[in-house]
């Protein structure tokens, strides 16, 4: 995850390999510790979100952004998986907000994505069921 979040913010590239290193490791921590179902859940629905994204940005965002997404997915299941992208969504659109009215970055500056679906994978990985549990409980 260091060397994505590196390389995504030095060169706004992720790199196939560490996310295969990462996903691969993934299936194997999710069959012998997680839920495999719960990982294929969780895959699927990041892939699918990130895709639409991808889609509708137009090259906005990039495709490594997409299977990193992917490999969160298998990491953390279905539950978390979608909290990963939200916290990755809110903590990039407050720092990318900061970063344009602070005048550091411009509306046609690129932003890398991936450190911050790192760092909420990441949190998630820890502490997804915690934050699962308090947002739940938000709305009882």
């Amino acid at each position: 995850m260091l060397i994505h979040s590196y390389t995504d913010y030095k060169e706004q590239l992720l790199y196939d390999k560490v996310s295969t290193v990462l996903m691969v490791t993934g299936v194997i921590y999710a069959y012998c510790y997680g839920d495999l179902w719960q990982s294929v859940y969780g895959a699927m629905a990041s892939v699918g979100i990130m895709l639409v994204i991808y889609w509708v940005s137009r090259g906005g965002m990039g495709l490594g952004d997409v299977k990193l997404a992917f490999t969160l997915g298998v990491w953390l299941g279905l539950a978390q998986s979608l909290a990963c992208l939200l916290l990755a969504f809110v903590a990039g659109g407050v720092i990318g907000v900061a970063l344009l009215a602070t005048g550091l970055k411009n509306r046609r500056d690129a932003i890398p994505f991936g450190p911050y679906l790192c760092v909420s994978g990441w949190v998630c990985l820890f502490y997804g069921t915690d934050i699962l549990n308090l947002y739940w409980q938000l709305w009882q």
